[in-house]
């Protein structure tokens, strides 16, 4: 008599799982762009601060606190139409965040 052996399958992968890592996996580098971005705004490096956002938004396309950032980027370097509209695509990802919301409405102002 021949034996056969069973072995259970492992489930597939959670996908809600795998797409959680994926998220915190990407946040900490656009953290530290975040970072660096309002070291550079500090520092009067408007043009370092637009390309380190437009890396964040690269690596997380619908970040909202990314568009804001870039955002008071193109208004401290003197493009208030560029900041309007950065303002508009960060609300538009917002997605019921006040504290994004309110900042981009106090921007706003200032860029109007």
């Amino acid at each position: 008599m021949m034996s056969v052996s069973c072995s259970i399958p492992e489930p597939p992968p959670n996908r809600y799982e795998s797409d959680a890592e994926v998220i915190q996996q990407e946040a900490r580098p656009v953290a530290e762009l975040h970072r660096q971005a309002l070291a550079a705004i500090e520092d009067g490096q408007y043009q370092q601060a637009i390309d380190y956002l437009q890396r964040a938004i690269k690596i997380q396309p619908r970040d909202a606190w990314s568009w804001h950032y870039l955002a008071q980027a193109y208004w401290h370097d003197g493009q208030p139409g560029r900041c309007l509209a950065m303002i508009e695509r960060s609300h538009s990802y917002a997605s019921y965040d006040d504290a994004v919301d309110d900042a981009n409405d106090r921007l706003r102002t200032k860029c109007q």
